[in-house]
């Protein structure tokens, strides 16, 4: 580097103020999809519960109604809650429901790793559990106020 670059380097300033307007749009952007984010979430309790093996709805039940399934699900109700057992190709996932607390928990499965199992119990709309190994998730039941006749 020359002697002369030297000098124009150690003269420039650190930031420029292009750099400056960048680096600001960038702050307010992610500070304005933080808030977007965290503060728009559904978080009003559930409703009911609908469970997809490979993206077909398998079981659907709505608190204080009756659970509807397809064939080959074991569903035990009991007082305080329904034991949904899925058994599929690659394996099988037990789903607990509690109605009292309206929250929905994977308690065991045999797939390896077993993720589905530490998923947080879903209690409010923005949360879901999703088993990979079995291509299992569960969702809230949500209706869509644009239709409200059909359930989402």
């Amino acid at each position: 580097m020359s002697l002369k670059k030297v000098k124009q380097v150690k003269q420039d300033k650190g930031f420029r103020l292009f750099d400056l307007i960048i680096y600001g749009a960038a702050v307010v952007l992610v500070a304005v999809l933080f808030i977007v984010i965290f503060t728009t979430q559904n978080k009003d309790p559930i409703s009911g519960v609908r469970i997809y093996v490979s993206a077909e709805v398998v079981f659907e039940y709505e608190f204080g109604g009756q659970p509807s399934y397809k064939d080959g699900l074991e569903v035990k109700e009991d007082a305080e809650g329904l034991t949904v057992t899925v058994r599929g190709d690659k394996g099988y996932n037990v789903v607990y429901i509690d109605k009292q607390a309206k929250t929905v928990k994977v308690t065991d499965a045999d797939c390896r790793g077993k993720q589905c199992v530490y998923f947080a119990a879903i209690d409010d709309n923005s949360k879901l559990i999703y088993c990979s190994p079995h291509a299992l998730r569960i969702e809230p039941l949500i209706n869509d106020f644009n239709n409200p006749d059909i359930i989402m």
